[in-house]
């Protein structure tokens, strides 16, 4: 498998609720110091989403328009659009996103996250 396809279903996993429930899924993914700004603008470290993602309530996410680059040997980004769609409340949530990988002895693991909130886009069949 392809370094950019690796990285991208590293990121989808983290969407799902069977890693995002799970500190140790978490802890395998996400470096010791990762940060992360949330669409809200909220700042948080490893701490703060190991005690928050596990407590999330059920939603979706689509993602779409996957980009990939390489920053330097071991350091690699993916930027996407994602649409959040929470039961229930009628409004979806629309965002571009970015995370920076970096290898980190045999394990590629999420050092930094963003999410920026835009207006809703067009989904792709």
């Amino acid at each position: 498998m392809e370094l950019r396809e690796k990285i991208i279903n590293l990121e989808k996993t983290l969407l799902t609720f069977e890693v995002r429930r799970s500190p140790a899924k978490l802890n395998e993914l996400l470096s010791e110091n990762f940060k992360e700004i949330g669409a809200s603008g909220a700042c948080s470290g490893l701490a703060e989403i190991l005690e928050h993602l596990p407590r999330e309530r059920d939603w979706s996410a689509t993602t779409q328009d996957w980009e990939f680059r390489a920053l330097s040997e071991g350091i690699v980004q993916v930027m996407y659009k994602a649409c959040i769609e929470k039961p229930g409340s009628g409004t979806p949530v629309y965002s571009r996103r970015t995370s920076i990988w970096r290898l980190e002895g045999e394990s590629w693991k999420m050092v930094y996250h963003q999410g920026t909130a835009v207006v809703p886009f067009e989904l792709e069949g």
